[in-house]
């Protein structure tokens, strides 16, 4: 008898578990996620590598080092952004040089419909040397999220997030507000492609950021901070592309 209600007591386990799944996967909203491991990595997930292609040691696992003026990696927009009016851009940079050299327009994820809207996850050192940044066109203007200068050194791993839509727009800086602006829109159109530690590919030559970027996240809402992922290691994957195999043996794990 004992035997039988261990084995029921699994299989309900094992229920509760794929009810949890199918949950997940109902409100999952991430709608993109790579983690920069290689070039090949990143053309399977439809994605193109442009310059020296260089992958280097990040935290987890690779992330992608632009470290000449046309490294870039770059991905069609079409499904992977499915909301203007709000969403969250969220991602790791390791540091290739102090904040305070930062003193040009560095960007880590970039896209731009020129002339009319566009979405900035960067350093501006216009604003001061060090100076982070989410920055929004939305039907030709301007709307600005600018961080204090960061005392970030070479070597450092640091979180970034940019979240934009009903509460405003939003900077996080290793999951802390950094900075905010009131503009409560998005962009009035997407641009084909979004770049990440670049500007896109037709453009590139004097923004490479010479820092690592690695675990590039697009969410199709405005994330709290208590979303944000700032440690992969310990976040439960529910990602739209090949990751069901993961979650699917997560899950037997944890029934047995």
């Amino acid at each position: 008898m004992k035997q039988i209600i261990k084995i029921l007591s699994r299989q309900v386990k094992f229920a509760c578990l794929i009810l949890t799944l199918t949950c997940s996967l109902s409100l999952a909203k991430e709608t993109f996620y790579s983690a920069l491991e290689s070039k090949a990595e990143v053309e399977k997930e439809g994605g193109q590598v442009l310059g020296t292609a260089k992958f280097v040691e990040a935290k987890w696992g690779n992330g992608f080092l632009a470290a000449e003026g046309k490294d870039v990696v770059a991905f069609p927009v079409e499904d992977r952004f499915t909301k203007l009016e709000e969403g969250s851009v969220e991602l790791f940079v390791k540091m290739g040089v102090d904040a305070k050299q930062m003193t040009g327009e560095i960007f880590f994820w970039f896209t731009y419909k020129r002339g009319t809207d566009a979405i900035f996850l960067q350093f501006d050192g216009r604003k001061g040397a060090g100076t982070t940044g989410m920055r929004i066109k939305s039907g030709g203007g301007w709307h600005d999220a600018y961080s204090k200068p960061v005392k970030w050194k070479k070597g450092e791993l640091h979180h970034m997030a940019g979240t934009w839509g009903p509460d405003g727009i939003k900077l996080y800086l290793d999951g802390k507000l950094a900075a905010e602006d009131e503009f409560n829109g998005g962009p009035k159109q997407f641009a084909k492609t979004f770049s990440i530690n670049n500007v896109e590919p037709e453009k590139v030559g004097n923004f490479a950021s010479k820092c690592v970027i690695d675990e590039v996240r697009l969410s199709d809402h405005q994330k709290k901070p208590d979303e944000l992922i700032l440690n992969p290691k310990e976040f439960f994957p529910v990602h739209p592309m090949g990751k069901a195999t993961t979650t699917w043996g997560y899950l037997k794990m944890q029934a047995n």
